[in-house]
């Protein structure tokens, strides 16, 4: 479904008239350029290039999707939602994923963004030509930039022709040496000979001379434009001879002609309409009534057409219109020469009547022409919050840069809402806007402190010292993750909680975003779970969408946090659902995956979570997005590392490295240092390991949530060097602290290294009793790698429990013993594995078997001897219920068993478990 904030008239391809000259060399030559990433027609105005193209559109096999450009355009955003527009009209359904990052509140960069529009017509056998006209008219770099990413990565089935009057900066010297450009200039444009004489006798229906065709000819150096008024001239001359002999190709001449032999003998009705409409880039038959008060617009429209008046439709409907280019700015300078008071008051309505239709940029464009700025800041106020749901940020901040310091000072809204969206856009970099920021800053702060009613109401007052809190919590949370603060977090919290806002949707988001950031980083995640419900239920009343994918991924976040893998699964899978609804919008789309590995890892599912962090991966690269991209490589190397496969271990933690090199934020170096610790560990370096754990800055006295990886990993350097009571007494106060705020999966983490501290140490009773409490919290939720990754002294005090229970027949649960049983097995499993007997277990299968069982069939088997249900192998697999029955039915076949727990007492005769 297309935008109703585009303009459909901008995305359609021109029509063309009846008469009109052919020009078939130059219809060849775009044909031929076909099989060139580029085609650019570069010449001045009034050289026919929009004609040629719409000619050749109209009868190319390709699709064609056709965009004319202007000024509003020079905003990335609304740009590709033009070209995507386009291309969907022409018949491509591409760019659902790249509009949602670009509409993202949190946007992405534009080439992560277009990597997913470029893959999408890569898929596509259908040939399609994207034509852009008026091209000289964007000026933003990174457009230029962006369109040059698309062009060096353009798919074969698609060709881009660009109409300029000016050589854009697109690399052309590279696209030449590679003969990837094809280029029809000036030279090529103009009439020559029988094409001049053609449009003149035939198109203007003029009877000349060959001397006067040659000579208007030489005279405008067969500039199409030129011809043509030179022909409107004519008509009024009864002396074709003596007006071809003084006529001159000059083009400021020209101009001087339009207006004197051209307007001055129309009706002065005629004229006003003509002027007065000459502020519209684009026109209907209502906009023009409103600007020249004549009810009978269309009429008048059409008979300027008719009158070949440099009139051109838009459409076939002849609905849309706009002025030549050339007769406009004429019509435009005799309007500010003659009535210069009268241009703004009809900027002004031009304004407010496509403010009306819901076109914010055009209406922003005319409010600016009119120079008004505080009426320009009045309309700039009621779309602030759409620009920024649709995550038009960019073009916010240009608009409200416009204003003079008086006028942003008079509208302290504007200037919060600058401070917010720079932040979002470039939350960990001022540079250069620096002292513009602080000169808001210190602007809304002085209103605050004015007492003058008339200034403000003490509604809006209120409104925005709430607003000031926000960005101030802004400022304090750039600070703490850069100074590694969880202090300041803490009390950023506490400065936000009990806020009541009574604002629009845009700072709500950000009060509830901010709290629940702020909660997650200092590691209390209960009221951070609150808080998101309380968002989620927000963002279902405002149909937000995008919001709504925001709060689920902080939601399952902090469930796996919390412990509750179970409840984390279940809002995963609503989460790809959401995000599969909303055509995979990135970076959202990796979370799934990233979330998935986490779960996959800690169920012991290796090959699953490795697979599940590779896409991650793979998807958000290109966007370079932290948060997804550290956590995804160090569940990749959590897996190398369980699996014997140090190489691979060692090249996601270098990833890790250089990742965090370029973000230079303190924020994750504790999760990518201890991984790297841990490796040392495995491949037996403990000179390193014991070394960085002498160094690290992370043995403060307050315990920081986001060092507990690091504190973890130095308890366990302290096991692998036997210094148990240091070992101990770190744990005993990070379990305290976890459970102070009920963090349920690191008291899992931190009373499996307990146990192992108390078995290696000999304390066998105590190891025996926090076992049975970890099983107690572990066996709800199937935790399995957690006990694996321990190691030799869990699977000791695993064996000590299932023999004690048995002998002391205690009152421990069936379940609980059949759970440790199940644990046990693992390590039996894992150690077949690091004997080489990997091939038996996991590749082809002893000779008894008559067919070796797949990899999935494998994750079945494994899933079968914990006891699972179809339905609950189904939720962990991600699969259909008849897909998972599908392998349990090939799993009896292969294991020639009866039934399920045949199936399994088999794979365990096979060595298979």
């Amino acid at each position: 479904m297309l935008s109703p904030d585009l303009l459909v008239t901008k995305f359609t391809i021109p029509p063309i008239r009846s008469m009109r000259l052919p020009r078939e060399h130059l219809l060849r030559a775009l044909e031929q350029s076909r099989t060139n990433p580029l085609t650019l027609l570069s010449a001045s105005a009034g050289f026919g290039k929009t004609t040629l193209l719409s000619a050749w559109a109209r009868q190319t096999m390709s699709q064609v999707a056709w965009v004319t450009l202007d000024e509003q355009d020079n905003d990335p955003t609304h740009f590709w939602a033009y070209v995507i527009a386009a291309l969907r009209k022409a018949g491509s359904p591409v760019g659902e994923a790249t509009l949602a990052m670009l509409h993202s509140p949190q946007p992405s960069t534009l080439p992560g963004a277009l990597t997913a529009l470029i893959n999408e017509l890569a898929s596509r056998a259908q040939e399609v030509a994207l034509i852009l006209d008026d091209y000289h008219l964007i000026r933003e770099p990174a457009i230029h930039e962006s369109l040059r990413f698309v062009l060096d990565h353009l798919p074969a089935c698609m060709h881009v022709l660009l109409a300029s009057r000016v050589d854009p900066p697109l690399a052309l010297a590279r696209l030449r040496a590679r003969g990837q450009v094809v280029e029809i200039r000036e030279m090529d444009l103009r009439l020559r000979g029988d094409e001049a004489a053609g449009f003149l006798t035939q198109v203007m229906d003029l009877p000349l001379s060959m001397e006067a065709i040659r000579r208007l000819e030489q005279r405008t150096e067969g500039w199409i434009a030129g011809l043509q008024l030179a022909a409107l001239s004519l008509r009024r001359h009864h002396d074709a001879s003596a007006f071809v002999q003084t006529f001159t190709g000059n083009h400021r001449l020209i101009l001087d002609y339009v207006q004197e032999e051209i307007l001055d003998p129309l009706p002065e009705a005629q004229q006003r309409f003509l002027l007065h409409t000459s502020v519209l880039e684009r026109m209907n038959a209502e906009v023009c009534q409103r600007l020249s008060g004549e009810s009978t617009s269309q009429q008048i429209l059409e008979a300027l057409e008719r009158a070949n008046l440099f009139l051109i439709p838009f459409d076939e409907e002849r609905r849309w219109y706009r002025w030549h280019t050339l007769f406009r700015e004429v019509l435009l300078a005799r309007l500010q020469a003659t009535q210069p008071d009268l241009v703004p008051r009809l900027h002004r309505e031009a304004a407010l009547w496509y403010q009306q239709q819901g076109w914010l940029y055009e209406a922003i464009s005319h409010a600016r022409a009119s120079q008004d700025f505080w009426f320009m800041a009045e309309l700039l106020e009621g779309c602030v919050e759409r620009l920024h749901l649709q995550g038009e940020l960019k073009t916010l901040l240009n608009w409200i840069k416009l204003l003079p310091q008086e006028v942003l000072s008079a509208h302290p809204h504007l200037a919060t809402s600058y401070i917010l969206a720079f932040n979002m856009l470039s939350p960990f970099s001022d540079g250069e806007e620096n002292e513009y920021l602080t000169l808001l800053w210190v602007g809304v702060e002085q209103t605050l402190r004015s007492e003058d009613q008339a200034t403000l109401s003490q509604t809006e007052r209120d409104r925005l010292h709430h607003r000031m809190m926000i960005l101030q919590a802004w400022k304090l949370g750039k600070k703490a993750l850069s100074d590694d603060n969880v202090e300041q977090l803490n009390s950023l919290v506490e400065s936000l909680q009990h806020l009541s806002l009574d604002d629009d949707t845009v700072w709500k988001q950000q009060l509830g975003g901010s709290v629940a950031m702020a909660l997650r980083l200092a590691g209390n995640f209960p009221p951070m779970v609150a808080t998101l419900q309380e968002m989620r239920k927000m963002t279902r009343g405002t149909q937000d969408r995008y919001q709504e994918v925001q709060t689920l991924w902080g939601l399952i976040g902090a469930m796996i946090a919390l412990g509750q893998l179970s409840q984390a699964q279940t809002r995963c899978q609503e989460f790809q659902q959401l995000v599969n609804h909303l055509g995979a919008p990135l970076p959202a789309a990796a979370y799934p995956h990233f979330f998935q590995a986490q779960l996959a890892y800690a169920w012991n599912q290796l090959e699953i979570a490795k697979s599940e962090a590779l896409i991650a991966i793979e998807k958000t690269t290109p966007l370079h997005y932290l948060d997804i991209l550290m956590g995804s490589y160090e569940v990749l190397g959590r897996c190398c590392i369980a699996q014997g496969n140090l190489v691979e271990a060692e090249h996601a933690i270098h990833e890790m490295e250089q990742v965090n090199k370029r973000a230079r934020l303190p924020l994750f170096l504790p999760g990518f240092e201890s991984l790297r610790a841990q490796l040392w560990l495995a491949q037996g370096d403990l000179v390193r390991a014991v070394e960085w754990a002498k160094h690290i800055p992370y043995r403060e006295v307050a315990l920081h949530y986001n060092h507990e990886s690091a504190y973890l990993t130095l308890v366990r350097i302290y096991l692998a060097t036997q210094q148990y009571p240091q070992a101990l007494q770190w744990l005993a106060a990070l379990l305290g602290s976890a459970e102070r705020v009920g963090r349920g999966g690191s008291v899992i983490s931190i009373l499996a290294l307990q146990v192992a501290a108390l078995q290696a140490s000999g304390a066998t009773q105590e190891a025996r009793s926090i076992l049975s409490r970890l099983l107690i919290e572990a066996e709800p939720e199937d935790y399995r790698r957690i006990f694996l990754d321990v190691g030799e002294p869990m699977k000791e005090a695993l064996l000590v429990f299932l023999e004690t229970s048995c002998m002391q027949q205690r009152g421990v649960s069936p379940p609980l013993i059949a759970y440790a049983q199940t644990l046990l097995d693992g390590f039996a499993c894992e150690q077949h594995q690091n004997a080489g007997e990997k091939v038996i277990l996991f590749g082809t299968l002893s000779s008894s078997l008559p067919e070796p069982l797949t990899p999935r069939e494998q994750e079945v088997l494994c899933l079968l001897a914990s006891g699972a249900s179809n339905q609950e192998i189904a939720n962990r697999l991600v699969v259909s219920l008849r897909t998972v029955k599908k392998h349990v039915g090939n799993l009896l076949l292969k294991l020639s068993a009866q039934n399920r727990t045949h199936a399994v007492a088999r794979a365990r005769e096979l060595s298979l478990l």
